[in-house]
């Protein structure tokens, strides 16, 4: 930087653009903290105490709770500008810090350094997205120092990035768990929410396939996005979808309700307890039991629309239903088609 005799602070501006071809990643450049505006002072500074990755302590959790005040305020009083809080959520060894580290700048970063995984807390980035800037601020906890169901307990942050590993069954189960607490408590109808299913590109441990990813992202009503930060994919997208997602929530809450009010009730009609359950409102279901691990619920999900297990009991059997059952068949799968590509647009509603 030139030596201009005046000590001043710049902090690195990410400018992205949405087109018809997708998210364009137009550079990053260093801005002065002065051009900033008076509201956003406070949450430019936070940004750069955060930038050396201190060890999360107790203090540290204080004053995150202490900037989660000021944070909701200066969201309330200048929503375009934020700071949004992004709570980043998962299992153990899914890439949750990885993640972070790259969203803070364009330069690739050596994905499977293990030394990332230790450069957690709370960092922040600045993006320019349709002639607005934006700070985001992640909040990132070790699994062993806070687990899912602790964060959700101690932050009531803008969006939450749901994460899990393509190649591990058990962090799948970690998800859908966190987004069956978000889908009780209501978040989901609120606050911006992104299924990740993190390290796409182990194309040959890959236990969980992209399709059984749509499914739970689809029948909780949220986004869904693979990405792989080994080789840069999709991590652009996934930044710019969680800050398009939190804009388009705060502006039009009445109509995030009114969508999420109308699909729970089609929803309950079918399923109690979770939409994934399978359990049906009548007999001896526990609606107030909550749902462990996926395990019990895979194949449910995979059961195909036409299966005996689907199928209206009195077209069982019947030769003469063959008709009906095939155009039920096809309705369904264009069904699903549609609410597969609305999961995956991270930039409407």
């Amino acid at each position: 930087m030139p030596n201009t005799g005046v000590e001043e602070e710049y902090y690195r501006l990410r400018h992205f653009s949405i087109t018809g071809k997708g998210v364009i990643n137009r550079g990053d450049s260093l801005k002065s903290r002065r051009s900033r505006s008076n509201n956003s002072v406070a949450s430019s500074n936070s940004s750069n105490e955060h930038l050396t990755a201190p060890p999360v302590t107790q203090s540290t959790r204080n004053s995150a709770t202490h900037s989660l005040a000021s944070s909701r305020e200066s969201s309330t009083s200048n929503p375009g500008n934020g700071p949004y809080r992004v709570l980043m959520m998962g299992g153990p060894a899914v890439g949750k810090s990885s993640l972070v580290s790259q969203f803070m700048t364009s330069e690739y970063l050596h994905a499977y350094d293990t030394s990332i995984d230790d450069d957690s807390g709370e960092k922040s980035v600045s993006v320019l997205l349709s002639g607005e800037e934006s700070e985001l601020i992640f909040i990132d906890h070790p699994y062993a120092e806070m687990t899912p169901d602790d964060c959700l307990a101690c932050y009531d942050p803008h969006g939450y990035c749901v994460i899990y590993s393509a190649s591990d069954r058990e962090s799948f189960n970690v998800a859908e768990h966190i987004l069956q607490v978000l889908w009780t408590n209501q978040n989901i109808a609120q606050k911006a929410v992104i299924l990740v299913a993190n390290k796409a590109d182990l194309a040959r441990s890959r236990l969980i396939s992209a399709d059984e990813g749509k499914a739970m992202a689809t029948a909780y009503d949220c986004k869904f996005i693979e990405t792989s930060v080994g080789i840069n994919h999709n991590v652009d997208e996934l930044l710019v979808g969680l800050l398009s997602q939190i804009r388009l929530k705060l502006e039009n809450p009445e109509k995030s309700r009114d969508m999420f009010r109308k699909r729970s009730i089609r929803k309950s009609k079918r399923r109690a307890c979770s939409p994934l359950s399978g359990a049906c409102l009548s007999g001896n279901a526990n609606v107030n039991t909550p749902l462990g691990p996926m395990a019990n619920v895979i194949s449910d999900v995979s059961t195909p629309p036409g299966s005996a297990h689907s199928s209206p009991r009195k077209y069982r059997g019947s030769r003469t239903s063959t008709s009906l059952k095939v155009k039920g068949l096809l309705g369904r799968v264009w069904a699903r088609d549609s609410k597969s590509k609305s999961c995956e647009n991270l930039h409407v509603l």
